[in-house]
């Protein structure tokens, strides 16, 4: 997929504008050149200090001297230019950018790019002809060209001070040689057998916020895991092509490195070395314990637990039924879970494989599947009210007869309702597995399986352990009554995501229908009836899924819901400036199905001493919604080793790098995450 991607963008890169002052041209719109001067004339100098400054609209980028997988950095023809002897670009720390799935590295809003310009004949004037070709990219990319001129006198009295203040802190965000400061390089060192780059730097003053690499073509070196230890700075890159696989680097690469920091950064070339890089994940099988638990704890989770408690309802009402027909039933859901979960595991490597986004529970970003349980969840909730019973065809009755598949059914059910919650444990066992191997995917997913059908197994190994439940009874009427009102609470909740896909006037009508058909299957039930108000519905929800007003609203950008926080956008190209201005900064990515980040957002992120931690002068509190698709929250969370919500993060001076807060979050993990942060 990111290949696709990349040709397109290739493809869009050719749309191409000559700068004028023509009110048509594309560029001018969105991109403005300027050569700027510290020096009003020669004066005397063999170099002068200059810049060229690009001013972006909007989110519109530019790019650094190595643009990652896609783009190009600007360029300059000075033929016709006079006394001039040569020019020598200097590259700002740049910043890391997504456009769609794709990772680049440059600007956004403004940049001045430092050149040092030598004269021929230091007494003579110098005049500039600046032929500059810049390529900008939003969603579609320009290639824009801009005559610029300066002339400067052989003499000048004075500076130009303003041009000076805009340039200065550019020229000082360059990165220096490391032969200029106290640190050397331990080691830059290739581990063929994970495709990860291991570089360690020694006796730097400054943190490293961030590290580029430059030398291969068409190769993503992703965002470093960086450590410190006994004074030796540790990054861990992962380097992949651009089909998102496991790259392969030439055992004597040559690599040009840009360590960043909050002043600037360092930068150095060396030549790579075999190496073996320790694991520094958990064994596998730790991990394989983690996910059982997060299984386990599924079922106790308001998205699984109805299913699990209609499952045992339904043992006590029958009966009948002998011990080892109740083993068999309870085998055959739990034979539904693994097979549902081998499914997923299967969709994810395909997914991997093909470099396309993916994490869990996503699935409830698509109104499609939200139309799809909607009628489901419906026929479960009337059933446990006896208001809904179709007989089947004898012919069919015949052959399931003694087959038992509603009960394989149930648990491909109870897994479908499980994946928007992330329960402990679970996230930490499922980014394990994403980011590993195939196998690894399958069997963390089969620990999954394993602790989300442990009750079903327990009951399958003592199926007597059942008599210890009451006797049938009028308390079985009321406990489906209340299993039916925790289905239509999930249902509602259902119907409640759709608006994030639909107008408020479609929504409301959905709903509005919905009801009406919820109270005639209530009121005259029956297969008529039941057929004639699932024919409404398939031709409403054919009507949204195509609907002009919910196809607009699925491209629109999102807009931050109301809330006593002041939370800013999610923007993490900034996150290293607020650093850099002693500030702390909370990630918060969230997303309105999934039941997890509720539970945080209400028990903690609500509270008022939080809330006002959050709005401190210091701290700079950021909101990503995943409510619906977005690659920008996709590549961030997979650069974090993270494919499921809630995800919070806290960064400062104390925590560069960042630090990672608990799924299921408390006020203490807050509020000491957000003073070690700052401290």
């Amino acid at each position: 997929m990111r290949f696709y991607i990349l040709i397109c963008l290739l493809l869009s890169s050719f749309v191409y504008a000559e700068q004028s002052t023509s009110e048509s041209d594309p560029a001018a719109k969105v991109a403005t050149a300027q050569l700027l001067s510290t020096a009003n004339g020669v004066n005397g100098a063999s170099i002068l200090s200059m810049g060229l400054k690009i001013t972006l609209d909007g989110e519109w980028k530019t790019y650094w001297s190595s643009p990652g997988l896609a783009g190009a950095p600007p360029s300059i023809d000075w033929e016709g230019s006079e006394n001039l002897a040569g020019v020598e670009w200097l590259w700002p720390v740049p910043q890391r950018m997504m456009v769609y799935d794709v990772e680049t590295y440059g600007y956004k809003h403004e940049v001045i790019y430092p050149l040092q310009v030598s004269v021929i004949d230091p007494s003579k004037p110098l005049t500039l002809q600046a032929k500059t070709t810049m390529l900008v990219c939003r969603e579609v990319c320009i290639r824009a060209q801009v005559n610029l001129v300066l002339n400067l006198p052989a003499t000048a009295n004075s500076i130009d001070k303003a041009s000076s203040a805009q340039l200065q802190p550019y020229v000082a965000s360059v990165p220096v040689d490391i032969s200029a400061t106290s640190a050397s390089v331990q080691q830059v060192g290739w581990d063929s057998a994970s495709s990860q780059l291991l570089i360690e730097v020694a006796g730097l003053t400054t943190p490293v916020l961030d590290g580029f690499v430059e030398g291969v073509d068409f190769t993503l070196f992703s965002q470093p895991q960086i450590s410190l230890q006994d004074g030796v700075t540790r990054l861990i890159i992962r380097v992949e092509d651009m089909a998102g696989t496991p790259a392969r680097l030439d055992p004597q690469q040559k690599l040009k490195v840009t360590l960043t920091n909050a002043l600037g950064g360092i930068t150095f070339t060396d030549t790579i070395k075999p190496t073996v890089i320790e694991q520094t994940l958990p064994s596998w099988i730790y991990m394989l314990l983690l996910a059982v638990a997060g299984g386990f704890i599924l079922n106790l989770m308001p998205c699984v637990l109805p299913v699990l408690s209609i499952k045992l309802l339904g043992v006590v009402e029958s009966v009948s039924e002998s011990s080892a027909q109740r083993r068999v039933n309870f085998l055959l859901s739990a034979a539904g879970i693994f097979v549902a979960f081998w499914l997923l595991a299967l969709l994810f490597i395909g997914l991997k494989y093909f470099g396309i986004g993916f994490g869990w529970g996503v699935q409830f970003q698509s109104s499609a599947f939200l139309l799809i349980m909607i009628p489901v969840l419906l026929l479960f909730a009337l059933n446990l009210l006896d208001k809904f019973d179709v007989q089947l065809p004898q012919s069919l009755m015949d052959k399931l007869s003694g087959s038992n598949k509603g009960h394989f059914y149930q648990g491909i059910f109870a897994v479908l309702l499980a994946t928007p919650c992330s329960a402990p444990f679970l996230g930490t066992a499922v980014a394990f597995a994403l980011a590993g191997s195939s196998w690894q995917i399958i069997v963390i997913f089969s620990g999954l399986a394993l602790g989300l059908s442990l009750p079903y197994l327990l009951i399958a190994v003592w199926p007597n352990s059942v008599k210890v439940m009451p006797k049938p009874g009028l308390w079985m009427v009321r406990f489906r009554q209340f299993l039916a009102a925790l289905l239509c609470a999930t249902l509602v909740w259902l119907i409640w995501l759709l608006q994030a896909h639909l107008s408020m006037l479609l929504w409301v009508t959905f709903s509005v229908i919905i009801c009406a058909m919820v109270i005639l299957l209530i009121v005259k039930p029956g297969p008529k009836s039941l057929v004639a108000t699932f024919a409404i519905y398939l031709l409403l929800a054919n009507t949204i899924i195509w609907s002009p007003e919910s196809v607009t609203l699925l491209q629109r950008s999102d807009t931050q819901s109301e809330s006593e926080i002041h939370w800013q956008a999610f923007e993490p190209e900034k996150i290293a400036g607020y650093i850099a201005e002693g500030k702390t900064v909370f990630i918060d990515i969230t997303a309105d199905w999934c039941i997890t980040c509720v539970v945080n957002e209400r028990a903690v992120l609500q509270r008022s001493d939080i809330i006002a931690r959050l709005n401190g002068d210091n701290v700079v509190a950021m909101k990503g919604d995943w409510t619906k698709p977005d690659s920008q929250i996709e590549a961030y969370l997979k650069r974090h080793g993270r494919y499921a919500i809630p995800f919070n993060q806290v960064f400062g001076p104390a925590l560069p790098q960042g630090k990672l807060l608990p799924e299921l979050l408390t006020k203490d993990a807050v509020t000491t995450g957000l003073v070690q942060a700052g401290q």
